[in-house]
């Protein structure tokens, strides 16, 4: 049988410039508190023509009403 557990963890929204200097939105984890995202970035891709002031408005308006991240991991019961 297979059981679910979720884990989560208070996050923040940020923007980073690609190489190609568009704009990428980051989601940075407060505490490692979900082992299986430890060593991961979690980011979107934004649509082509976003400028960096929008993706800014962006992060401000998901940090205002987001309040964790979550994640469901299904282990497998004995």
């Amino acid at each position: 049988m297979t059981e679910t557990r979720t884990e989560r963890s208070n996050c923040r929204f940020t923007v980073q410039e690609a190489g190609d200097g568009k704009p990428l939105l980051v989601v940075q984890l407060y505490q490692e508190t979900i082992p299986a995202l430890r060593k991961t970035v979690c980011g979107f891709d934004l649509l082509g023509g976003t400028r960096i002031a929008d993706a800014r408005k962006l992060a401000e308006l998901l940090n205002e009403r987001v309040l964790d991240m979550f994640v469901i991991c299904e282990e497998k019961g004995g």
